[in-house]
């Protein structure tokens, strides 16, 4: 009897919104204690841990809730089963396929896009990728320090991508903050922030051209 122990997670980016799919080793996982699946934007999607009597279990930022979720599977049901796991509010949290039906899902480029453009994108959509990716990386990195937060006093802010920028918004007042992605100049303006403060019910922006216009005024 073959033993097929090599599956594929696909999983929603609870952050940045992106499809992801991970190679997923099962007797590897349960070979080591603790196994981390990151996003390009920073987020640890999925934590996998081994648990008693050869359970497995997955630890999943949801996209649908914005909560982590925890789930445990029996080896047995993950070798020999394709498991679809969903969000107690709606929606699909992750899955545990072969290789073969999970190939036959698209990877999608982007599901979070701005209202700019419903449909949904690759990588060729963005302006700048590379930009974008170390900039996402940037705000998750501040955001888990605690250091997004509203003039409003709400800490709760939506992450929106469009192709030229990122757009941060309060869930309780709209405030927008723009964070423009195009240039290295954009992106080191944006580097060299150790917080990002939204206007309360108003708009404002992080780019390289406002920056340098601050510059010339003093």
């Amino acid at each position: 009897m073959l033993i097929n122990g090599c599956k594929i997670i696909t999983v929603r980016c609870r952050f940045c919104g992106r499809l992801r799919k991970y190679d997923f080793n099962v007797f590897e996982a349960m070979s080591k204690d603790k196994v981390e699946y990151r996003c390009k934007c920073g987020e640890v999607n999925v934590l996998v841990s081994k648990g008693k009597d050869n359970d497995i279990g997955f630890e999943v930022g949801c996209f649908n809730c914005g909560d982590r979720h925890y789930h445990n599977f029996k080896l047995k049901e993950i070798i020999e089963d394709n498991n679809m796991v969903y969000c107690s509010h709606g929606g699909n949290l992750f899955s545990i396929e072969s290789k073969k039906i999970a190939n036959q899902i698209p990877l999608e480029g982007q599901a979070n896009i701005g209202n700019e453009d419903k449909e949904i994108h690759g990588e060729d959509y963005f302006n700048n990728f590379n930009i974008l990716t170390k900039a996402l990386k940037k705000i998750y990195d501040l955001n888990k320090k605690h250091k997004i937060d509203c003039d409003c006093g709400n800490a709760k802010i939506n992450v929106e991508l469009f192709a030229d920028r990122i757009e941060l918004k309060c869930e309780n007042c709209h405030s927008v903050k723009l964070i423009f992605t195009e240039t290295e100049e954009d992106l080191s303006i944006l580097l060299k922030k150790d917080k990002i403060i939204l206007k309360e019910r108003n708009i404002s922006c992080i780019d390289s051209i406002k920056e340098k216009n601050k510059d010339i005024k003093k």
